[in-house]
């Protein structure tokens, strides 16, 4: 089976209980990943650092999402939904809405990063062992 080098989106799916959320990922550059990478940690005197990753983490993601989706537990397409904060009513989650992304889990926005870390290491560790 042929490898796509450079796709033009990816999908990452996060476990939600039964279900499925599907966050869809535009190609990241070089740069974007080099940034993210050096964003995660901060360095101080003395040695020391802070951990900056779960904030680098949902930044990148945000920069990448361009939409999401589900499925159910037997992988038919299922519909994300969110309680708008303007009227309490609960509509379809999609791109068109205003400040979308927000309206997603965080937690989810870290799986989905740290699934590209060990997408890129997993490469790394493969061109060097060639």
């Amino acid at each position: 089976m042929p490898i796509h080098v450079n796709p033009p989106t990816r999908n990452i799916r996060i476990p939600v209980g039964e279900n499925q959320i599907i966050l869809k990922l535009r190609n990241y550059t070089a740069p974007e990943y080099s940034q993210f990478m050096r964003a995660r940690y901060e360095i101080k005197k003395g040695n020391r650092f802070t951990d900056k990753s779960h904030e680098a983490r949902i930044q990148f993601v945000d920069l990448l999402l361009v939409d999401v989706c589900a499925e159910d537990a037997e992988g038919n397409k299922d519909t994300v939904v969110f309680s708008d904060p303007a009227d309490g009513q609960t509509r379809e989650l999609t791109a068109q809405v205003p400040d979308w992304k927000s309206h997603l889990n965080p937690s989810w926005k870290i799986s989905a990063a740290m699934e590209l870390e060990g997408q890129s290491a997993e490469l790394e560790h493969d061109s060097l062992k060639n």
